[in-house]
């Protein structure tokens, strides 16, 4: 077909001026500042009525627009967003061995050893290093069956507490009588 070598170059000039000018496009977008201030509403348009069948969701919505003047004061993608200053808690003071109690050690080779202590006051406990601090106390050793916490010179044994279980249980379970 003698025609067609034309044509289908005037196609691939068309498709490659079209792709120039989509790339051009994009550079001009992407170079492009975007505006990220706020908008504040109108005033007198913020507690405006609701749209008809538009529900309450969250215990947010009950909440007038100006509850939320922080947010909008201060938007999320500003580069110079700074947290907000907090004051500092103050330092517990230790709580005393009565609120301690030992829930397990584990000992791994040459590693050292680690105990999981339960505060009173916490519902779950926390795996404690050799050497760590915690609650104004410090893990100085542990033990096969206890620790040794040491806090403003004063050392304190922990134990770990064990379970008694009924005679019937504490035997071997093959010598363990069978259910008829």
């Amino acid at each position: 077909m003698p025609g067609t070598g034309g044509s289908s170059r005037r196609v691939v000039t068309v498709l490659g001026m079209a792709v120039a000018a989509l790339a051009w496009w994009n550079w001009q977008l992407i170079q492009s500042p975007v505006d990220i201030t706020p908008i504040a509403p109108e005033a007198g348009k913020v507690d405006g009525p609701r749209a008809p069948g538009s529900a309450l969701q969250t215990p947010l919505d009950k909440k007038p627009m100006f509850a939320f003047r922080e947010t909008v004061s201060r938007p999320v993608f500003v580069p110079d967003r700074k947290p907000v200053q907090r004051e500092q808690a103050p330092a517990k003071e230790a709580a005393g061995p009565g609120s301690m109690r030992l829930v397990g050690v584990m000992k791994l080779g040459d590693q050292p050893g680690r105990a999981l202590i339960r505060m009173a006051n916490e519902p779950t406990g926390k795996w404690i290093a050799e050497g760590e601090q915690f609650d104004g106390w410090k893990l100085r050793e542990v033990l096969v069956r206890s620790v040794i916490v040491e806090s403003g010179g004063r050392s304190h044994e922990l134990t770990l507490q064990s379970v008694r279980q009924p005679a019937d249980e504490a035997r071997d379970p093959e010598t363990r009588p069978q259910p008829r």
